[in-house]
């Protein structure tokens, strides 16, 4: 390779490094930026809802507490006989590696 090419991959390879560094450093303070705007905005609507509750709630000593509560739910039906294809894969790989092996034990111990 000659020094001129070395050069050019140089400046290729810094151009891709630096395009990425950046990248990095823009999404980091994009999702800063957006955390912080989430954040204002619930203490905005709790500043809201609290204001209009009635003058009993105001008083009490306890904060008020509030949840949300994410609920997933998965169904999963297995038919009868099915094998899943992780264990399909699995046992068609693992003939590779014990299928010649396991095929002599077999016919040695018919034979005998």
């Amino acid at each position: 390779m000659k020094l001129k090419e070395v050069a050019r991959w140089n400046l290729r390879v810094s151009l891709v490094y630096a395009v990425g560094i950046w990248t990095m450093l823009g999404a980091y303070a994009y999702l800063q930026f957006k955390k912080k705007r989430e954040k204002a905005m619930v203490e905005s609507s709790t500043e809201i809802s609290t204001a209009t509750l009635p003058q009993e709630h105001e008083t009490s000593d306890e904060p008020q507490k509030k949840t949300k509560k994410h609920f997933m739910e998965e169904h999963v039906v297995v038919k009868e006989g099915f094998i899943p294809f992780s264990s399909r894969i699995y046992n068609y790989a693992k003939s590779f590696y014990d299928g010649s092996s396991h095929h002599s034990t077999e016919k040695s111990n018919s034979e005998k």
